[in-house]
């Protein structure tokens, strides 16, 4: 395992001008927690740290895995604002998250890995070279900076895909910036009042890698994405997927093509989203989402019919779990706790072999993550599957 280093105590790490997630229209708030205010941990014992401590592998079948994929929230050190009733030496970065971080991610290092909520300076400055070993390379999609960012460009996040070189070999890779899309192909959508105002603005992105298995000699996609996070924006999400599903198709050059997608997706599992992933799709008129808005039909998201359709045939990777009640949440914190974090995977191609379960059901956290055992406020999920 590698030697992990905390941060220096530059100011530029340490600033305290740091922005939060927001809702649109809201005043923006300054997290003031992230800096060398609050004393660090000097009980923490980070070599004795165990991921699983609280959590086991569940296995699913008696098939020898062929891969390993994992995904992971790591909480931007710049939102953490709304976490008020977290102890606030568990928020401090530098002493306590980063390094927490680090350790998780390198005690459960999966052949694929793809990350969320990733910023952009930790990512260039330690991330981008050699993590979490020197057998791995990654490639990055930054997000667009809203108007309102108001803290040095590089504070801005995104998501990353890890990949296990020793594995697998990268042949290519694509970005979608979602809005930034629909902007650059407006013959292809119907740019209603809706679209204009609840999709445009966000600045939403997705990673896509080819990857090619050098020991089963097949061609894997990955995809990795964070959705919007709002509540409110539902049939933003949903479109934001279906977006990134007809990009991902249109990208893939193999028939039965091997498929991975996984991402913090913002989508509870009875979600318009979770819904069109785990089938071929929906229709407009029964998606309580689209209630309100109005996104136009025979275009690139709504059929003349009024569907939003999926074109792979997916499986939950979790849903062995989940249709037995034991994945609790993913993400919790004490305004919301929940499943929001998915993998899915080529139904006819992989097979699911172990899964990393939940928290266990004693562990108590009442203020919600991170504490003193988890440093996000999401739990990474990770999975090891078979080739069928």
């Amino acid at each position: 395992m590698q030697t992990i280093r905390p941060f220096t105590s530059s100011s530029m790490l340490y600033s305290d001008n740091l922005e939060p997630k927001v809702s649109p229209g809201s005043d923006h708030h300054h997290n003031h927690n992230q800096g060398s205010v609050y004393s660090p941990l000097p009980q923490y014992n980070f070599a004795t740290y165990d991921a699983t401590r609280y959590r086991k592998w569940v296995s699913i079948s008696p098939k020898k895995s062929d891969l390993s994929i994992m995904s992971f929230n790591l909480l931007s050190r710049h939102y953490t604002w709304h976490l008020r009733s977290v102890d606030k030496k568990y928020l401090d970065w530098a002493t306590y998250r980063f390094p927490l971080i680090n350790q998780t991610i390198s005690q459960l290092q999966s052949d694929i890995m793809c990350l969320q909520e990733v910023e952009y300076l930790v990512y260039k400055l330690y991330w981008s070279h050699n993590f979490p070993n020197a057998n791995y390379t990654s490639h990055y999609a930054k997000k667009t900076l809203p108007d309102s960012w108001g803290m040095p460009l590089d504070y801005i996040d995104g998501v990353a895909v890890f990949v296990n070189t020793q594995k697998f070999d990268v042949l290519d890779k694509k970005e979608i910036h979602f809005a930034n899309h629909i902007s650059s192909h407006k013959d292809e959508f119907e740019l209603t009042e809706d679209l204009q105002k609840r999709m445009l603005p966000r600045n939403t992105v997705a990673l896509i890698v080819k990857l090619y298995d050098k020991v089963a000699h097949k061609t894997v996609y990955v995809a990795n994405t964070h959705l919007y996070w709002s509540p409110q924006y539902n049939d933003v999400k949903t479109l934001q997927m279906k977006l990134l599903l007809n990009e991902l198709n249109k990208w893939i050059t193999e028939e039965d093509a091997y498929v991975l997608l996984a991402g913090d997706l913002n989508s509870t599992l009875h979600s318009s989203v979770i819904r069109i992933l785990s089938s071929t799709g929906v229709n407009v008129s029964d998606c309580w989402a689209f209630r309100d808005y109005d996104y136009g039909s025979d275009n690139c998201f709504v059929s003349g019919n009024g569907d939003i359709k999926n074109p792979f045939d997916f499986q939950n990777v979790y849903a062995p779990l989940i249709d037995s009640n034991t994945l609790k949440f993913t993400s919790h914190t004490t305004g919301y706790t929940g499943v929001l974090d998915h993998i899915f995977a080529s139904k006819i191609k992989f097979e699911v072999t172990k899964l990393l379960g939940g928290v266990d059901k004693n562990y108590a956290a009442p203020n919600g993550f991170p504490d003193a055992q988890f440093p996000s406020d999401h739990i990474p999920i990770a999975a090891e599957i078979s080739y069928i």
